[in-house]
């Protein structure tokens, strides 16, 4: 079997439809892949379903997983030794029977969660099940070099770990793209040079001595999206983060799609008019020198010529209370927005569209009515039937808590690894 397929299948099993793990369970018998990689599998399996269902018995869990009643028992007699899960309890069938119910363990250990962005950072712990236990954030001030921000963030990771009752077994991290997976550096952070010079996932890990893992940001959001969504499962999701740049996070069948070395979704760098503004990365006219948060303070400041620059809170709050030059500049960004988000349907026809971060929370109502109207009247209307396009109803910032996803998803999936040597 092929590393692509091994891959594949691995990725693939984390969907939880049953009628995927019948396939999946059938393509390793047919494939002779080896005991010792389908018996991790299984063990991602069960306790993915404990993250999504939060307290199963052992027989709900053979049922979930369609395994034999024996696998489970002994995989679960494996995560209670190393302390991944715990008995809870007793649970009652629709028939009265008694079950000992199992749960996800997330008092012993937990995940560092950092999400980088332009004009903050934000870093916090998670328990196993990806609920956030602290989160802090911190303002990045006008010219502060990348190199300070980075120690910056070390410092604050640092201090939630020692403070932390978990023990902290991995870090996720998700940050502005383009960053590419083969060098472990981001590429270019528009309007915040110097990022490219730091090895960030190599420092990390010397530091803290744990696995890290960092996703781009936009990929972090529809991850974090995509597993707390049922109605998400077997359907192409795309979540596009319009903040302080613009990406999309593209997940088809549970698989997040990436690219050669990581840099699928970075549609902030895609024109919108080959005869616009020079952008940092190279291209002219890009989507995010339009719609970004960055893009529109820049166009509202301008305009409305106050004694101090506004931020993106004041600017929310006066579009609420009625601000027409505001109202007319978010439109705008909103229009093209939409521009970028049509090209994006016909690429890669997806079922539905999420619009999250920053620009999204200045008037989530305006946006969604003004783009899908915008869609509506440039998409075949056989194709915009069939796009659903929703606002992010995430109560806490989704990129940190995918990036607490990314983390935990190998920690579920390399479990022995993890926990043996604990």
């Amino acid at each position: 079997m092929t590393v692509q397929i091994k891959e594949d299948i691995i990725n693939r099993i984390n969907a939880l439809s049953r009628e995927q793990v019948y396939r999946v369970k059938m393509e390793l018998s047919k494939s002779g892949y080896n005991q010792k990689r389908i018996q991790e599998m299984n063990r991602t399996l069960l306790l993915n379903i404990l993250l999504k269902n939060g307290v199963c018995s052992r027989a709900q869990l053979a049922k979930l997983a369609q395994l034999k009643p024996a696998t489970i028992t002994n995989i679960v007699s494996d995560f209670i030794r190393f302390g991944i899960v715990r008995e809870v309890g007793l649970l009652t069938d629709s028939k009265g029977r008694r079950y000992i119910g199992i749960s996800i363990n997330n008092d012993e250990y937990g995940v560092l969660a950092i999400r980088l962005s332009r004009r903050n950072f934000a870093v916090g712990i998670f328990n196993l099940s990806g609920d956030a236990v602290a989160v802090e954030r911190e303002e990045i001030q006008d010219g502060m070099e990348p190199e300070i921000v980075f120690e910056k963030m070390i410092e604050k990771g640092k201090r939630l770990v020692e403070s932390s009752k978990r023990k902290i077994i991995a870090i996720g991290m998700a940050i502005p793209g383009p960053y590419s997976t083969k060098k472990g550096r981001i590429e270019i952070m528009t309007g915040f040079a110097g990022w490219n010079k730091i090895p960030v996932q190599e420092q990390l890990e010397e530091i803290f001595q744990i696995p890290v893992f960092i996703e781009q940001d936009a990929n972090a959001g529809a991850l974090a999206h995509y597993w707390h969504d049922d109605i998400l499962k077997d359907k192409m999701l795309i979540y596009i983060a319009v903040g302080q740049g613009v990406g999309a996070g593209i997940i088809d069948n549970g698989q997040l799609i990436k690219g050669a070395i990581g840099t699928t979704g970075e549609i902030g760098h895609m024109s919108i008019n080959y005869r616009g503004p020079r952008c940092s990365c190279g291209n002219c006219g890009c989507l995010e020198l339009y719609c970004s948060s960055l893009a529109f303070m820049r166009k509202v400041n301008a305009n409305l010529k106050t004694e101090k620059n506004l931020t993106i809170e004041e600017a929310a709050k006066l579009l609420r209370e009625g601000n027409e030059e505001i109202r007319k500049l978010y439109l705008e960004a909103c229009d093209m927005l939409a521009v970028g988000i049509g090209n994006i349907i016909y690429n890669f026809n997806p079922a539905i569209i999420i619009l999250g971060d920053e620009m999204a929370h200045v008037a989530p109502e305006m946006m969604l009515a003004r783009v899908s109207e915008y869609i509506r009247e440039r998409i075949l209307p056989g194709i915009y039937e069939e796009t659903q396009i929703r606002i992010s109803a995430g109560k806490i910032d989704s990129m940190i808590h995918g990036a607490a996803l990314v983390a935990i998803q190998d920690v579920f999936q390399n479990s022995e690894q993890y926990f043996t040597n604990i």
